[in-house]
């Protein structure tokens, strides 16, 4: 390579793949630059995975403070007699959400009756499925005749769907907006927002008050997290009138997708350094690049 003399051998258990092996003296070279060189792309993708967590800490702040501030800083406040809540603009009122929404509970149909599942059509979430915020596909399906069967319920456009039961809950608090019509299993709650709640609000505060809901989870068995209905439903929350519901609905929805931007484009930097280091090794193990000038004999010892 490159006018070099390097040797290739194929050995042990390995003994199918050929490898270039450089003269030893220009394998400590080689070693000393590739740990030089991967320590400042480590260190550049540390930069970047630390404004990954920034930035998902600042998304949370500006949630919580929204649904529980509001937009207008002058606005009078008031102590909401809530530990966790502080206080709240005073023309805001606090609501147990048992009386804001109404819950639906989910199914599984069984899967000894293939009928239920082969050539599945209709959206069948799960946990594994609440990654996003916006849910519009589920990974698995099911039929019109296991609704009809009662194996499971129909949810509509728009519903808010929440994990009640699972490992997931020891991380976070999914809160999760359906798209278009779908079914949950018995892991899960869908929940619709009565006429003194907006439902795209009522999710933003449920992201705003995660902390809350996840100091209410009880463990189910074998260590499984589990959010108990009467626990959760006693929480109390902050409900601003309507038209400034639909305010800050605006507001997050924009705001979030600057910062969700922002963390696209660090993850995607992260790919690209990643990639760079795995090609700068492969590169310079193989010969591709001749690195004998860019360290000193001092720096190779």
């Amino acid at each position: 390579k490159n006018g070099r003399d390097w040797q290739h051998r194929c050995r042990g258990a390995f003994g199918a793949l050929c490898v270039p092996i450089p003269p030893l003296e220009e394998q400590t070279v080689i070693a000393a630059f590739l740990d030089r060189e991967t320590r400042k792309i480590d260190a550049l993708i540390a930069e970047q995975e630390k404004l990954l967590t920034l930035l998902a800490e600042k998304r949370q702040a500006t949630i919580s403070h929204a649904v529980t501030r509001g937009l207008n800083p002058n606005a009078p406040m008031k102590d909401s007699g809530i530990a966790w809540l502080g206080e709240v603009p005073e023309h805001w009122e606090i609501v147990p959400i048992k009386y804001l929404v109404s819950l639906k509970s989910g199914g599984t149909p069984t899967k000894d009756n293939l009928d239920f599942w082969e050539n599945g059509e209709i959206p069948w979430a799960s946990a594994k499925d609440l990654k996003v915020e916006r849910i519009f596909d589920t990974s698995n399906h099911i039929t019109d005749l296991a609704i009809e069967a009662g194996g499971a319920s129909l949810l509509p456009a728009g519903t808010i769907i929440i994990v009640v039961r699972g490992m997931i809950l020891a991380r976070i608090f999914p809160v999760v907006e359906a798209m278009v019509p779908m079914c949950i299993n018995q892991d899960l709650k869908g929940i619709q927002g009565n006429e003194n709640i907006n439902n795209k609000f009522l999710a933003w505060l449920l992201r705003g008050s995660a902390r809350e809901s996840l100091f209410r989870l009880d463990e189910a068995g074998h260590g499984t997290k589990a959010l108990r209905m009467d626990a959760w439903n006693s929480m109390q929350l902050p409900v601003p009138p309507i038209h400034e519901q639909i305010e800050i609905t605006s507001f997050l929805a924009s705001k979030t997708n600057e910062l969700d931007q922002l963390s696209s484009s660090a993850e995607e930097g992260i790919q690209l350094l990643k990639e760079r280091r795995s090609t700068l090794i492969a590169a310079a193990v193989t010969g591709k690049i001749d690195v004998r000038n860019t360290v000193s004999e001092v720096q190779a010892a």
